[in-house]
């Protein structure tokens, strides 16, 4: 019996990216309303579910390569979810405990994503 993921929602560093865009998305029911917020959170929303969204694509194609390909993907647009969030903790500082809460929760997709890219690096 094979203990391939049966699915892309088996994959921990998927669940670990749809956990951080659930943060992300309640998060966004307490921000501000200025036009910077707004300006800043639509970036951070579409890198956030971005990162899952290719985790789920790649899992769908065949082969290793486009599978890797979309996992970069993933791992540039947890990158840009950080920046996204480190720039919202600056413009909304009473909720930087919150937002560091979800940046760690994002450097855990980071890590394990990176972890599988240098994974199947390695097996090719």
């Amino acid at each position: 019996m094979s203990n391939l993921p049966k699915t892309y929602k088996d994959l921990l560093f998927w669940k670990s990216s749809f956990e951080t865009s659930k943060l992300i998305i309640r998060l966004s029911k307490k921000l501000p309303r200025t036009v910077e917020v707004k300006v800043v959170l639509g970036q951070l929303l579409r890198s956030a579910s971005s990162v899952g969204a290719n985790i789920a694509e790649g899992y769908g194609r065949f082969g290793t390569k486009e599978y890797s390909r979309f996992l970069q993907i993933s791992l540039g647009s947890a990158n840009e979810t950080e920046y996204w969030l480190l720039i919202l903790k600056e413009c909304v500082p009473g909720l930087s405990k919150e937002i560091d809460m979800i940046i760690e929760k994002n450097i855990e997709s980071i890590k394990m994503l990176a972890s599988s890219l240098k994974s199947i690096r390695n097996r090719g």
